[in-house]
């Protein structure tokens, strides 16, 4: 039996409202209890000292592209994971349903992968996430003898304890009004959540802002809904009606940072009127991963950075990802009972703090740091993490017909 108690940190659990100063003792993996006065140990036990700290419930990072191999666009899925306090991360539909299978013993099922690593697939038979959109540069990304339903709906089948839903790019094969790939990824979804890509690919026809609006259903994901030039917002600068009803019947907002789809200048906008980020995901990839993303955490900071409270922040990386993803009885709270996947994290205050969206700086009082977490009870010190306040400007600008 491992025993790990986590010494008198400030508990933060959005699930809960908890905010306070607690011990939180954990057992073979799971969390035995929350106490605020010291008990007696198990001999053996080893203590973490988290005064000066925040325990959450572990940082979920809802989009990534992890299943390193496939392609060559995806990063190593402890690097964006547990190495950067990070339990549990979701590739963002690196993989279609032919390739699935194999992407899930290269990566997710390997004894080598620390991380909990779950997933969202796309529709279509063969498409690849890679840095060249090979799929979109062959135009199988908007071939219709690409989706077998019958197919897909097995993938599914085999695979429901590690896939939380769909990523569809919204192509169209004719009427820029309608896709059939969105269509046929929320008919096979039974019940989990369709994420889309809000903005465009080269060589492949995407449906307009609008259309994509109108389709989307209540738990639907947009991710980079905070880009530049997204749609969102009318040449008055208010939210278009059809973004308002998206919003008022359930549509999940995830930041979806990636090099180019997120602004300062648009979410100040949606801000202004109300409208704040669900999820704070990073889309993390080779050409984000040295900046301007760099982290969860460097997102959280930013997300600070526009004014929001820390609670806020921490549940956009924690339960209401969970609850998101379909998975609030196994992740986002620090609940009894529940496996130990735990983020230990700093709040610096001695900046100023400069981060960077990949277009504008700003400064942000705060900056979050990443400490360590808990994967399944098993702690893990963070690895060396770069940000825009350390280290500047790290990445090359993308190609002009290109988002990334």
């Amino acid at each position: 039996m491992t025993n790990t108690l986590l010494q008198q940190g400030r508990v933060v659990d959005p699930s809960t409202g908890r905010d306070e100063t607690r011990d939180v003792f954990i057992s073979d993996g799971r969390i035995v209890g929350l106490s605020t006065t010291a008990a007696p140990l198990p001999p053996g036990t080893e203590v973490i000292d988290c005064r000066g700290l925040i325990i959450t419930p572990g940082l979920i990072d809802m989009h990534t592209h992890v299943f390193e191999g496939l392609g060559d666009f995806c990063v190593k899925p402890d690097a964006v994971g547990v190495d950067a306090g990070v339990p549990v991360v979701v590739d963002g539909g690196t993989s279609g349903v032919a390739t699935f299978d194999i992407s899930r013993h290269a990566v997710i099922d390997h004894p080598e992968t620390k991380t909990k690593v779950l997933a969202f697939v796309d529709p279509c038979q063969l498409y690849l996430a890679t840095k060249d959109f090979i799929c979109h540069k062959l135009r199988i990304a908007d071939d219709l003898k690409n989706l077998d339903p019958e197919s897909l709906a097995d993938c599914i089948d085999r695979n429901r304890d590690v896939l939380v839903g769909l990523k569809a790019r919204a192509c169209h094969v004719g009427d820029p009004e309608f896709s059939p790939f969105l269509a046929g990824a929320q008919e096979a979804s039974d019940g989990m959540p369709v994420m889309v890509h809000l903005g465009r690919f080269p060589h492949t026809p995407v449906i307009t802002p609008v259309a994509l609006l109108n389709q989307l259903r209540s738990g639907d994901i947009i991710t980079h809904a905070f880009r530049g030039a997204g749609g969102m917002l009318g040449p008055d600068g208010k939210v278009v009606p059809q973004f308002r009803d998206a919003v008022d019947r359930g549509v999940v907002l995830d930041m979806g940072h990636s090099g180019t789809d997120f602004r300062f200048r648009e979410a100040r906008r949606l801000l202004d009127q109300g409208y704040m980020p669900d999820t704070a995901s990073t889309d993390l990839n080779i050409f984000t991963v040295n900046g301007p993303v760099f982290s969860l955490v460097e997102n959280m900071t930013k997300l600070l950075a526009l004014g929001i409270a820390l609670h806020d922040v921490i549940a956009m990386a924690t339960t209401n990802v969970a609850r998101a993803i379909g998975r609030v009885d196994e992740f986002g709270s620090l609940q009894e009972g529940r496996t130990a996947d735990i983020s230990l994290l700093r709040i610096r205050s001695d900046g100023p703090f400069a981060v960077s969206d990949g277009h504008e700086v700003i400064e942000s009082a705060q900056a979050v740091e990443a400490v360590g977490c808990l994967r399944a009870g098993v702690y893990r010190a963070t690895k060396p993490m770069a940000s825009y306040a350390a280290n500047g400007k790290t990445w090359m600008e993308p190609p002009p017909d290109q988002d990334w």
